[in-house]
């Protein structure tokens, strides 16, 4: 799947770090999932007082090198796969520099949800569609 992520720039902030100064683990996780809520309810128009119809099932984050207290980043979001009733998402972050600094690499998989039901349900058409204009996926 071709793509266009989407970008949320990150000030990295006093408490996100650790003793040795870096952001610390968890704080990653942190920035995914906001990069990930700001994305869905950009995509799907929904104000912040809604629910996103989805829940997040599994999370992973690759640290390749250690941000700072000073240091912006730019995280990047993707949808990168479509099954039945859930899709992938994968992350990009980076140091805003002139190098575009790859500092850690994660992935997600949500499940399409009623929050009403309390039911999964199948990926909706015009969420993929959504996706895919955004991405300018082929």
């Amino acid at each position: 799947m071709s793509k266009r992520p989407f970008p949320l720039n990150i000030e990295i902030k006093y408490r996100d770090t650790d003793s040795m100064g870096h952001v610390s683990s968890p704080v990653y996780y942190e920035y995914m999932q906001h990069a990930y809520v700001k994305y869905m309810h950009t995509l799907l128009e929904l104000p912040y007082t809604e629910k996103v119809p989805q829940i997040m099932v599994k999370s992973s984050c690759e640290y390749l090198v250690p941000a700072k207290l000073g240091e912006q980043l730019i995280v990047e979001t993707s949808v990168t796969k479509f099954g039945g009733k859930s899709f992938e998402i994968e992350y990009e972050i980076y140091r805003d520099d002139s190098a575009k600094t790859l500092m850690a690499k994660g992935a997600s998989t949500h499940v399409s949800f009623d929050h009403g039901s309390g039911r999964t349900t199948t990926v909706p058409e015009y969420f993929k569609s959504s996706v895919e204009a955004y991405q300018h996926t082929l």
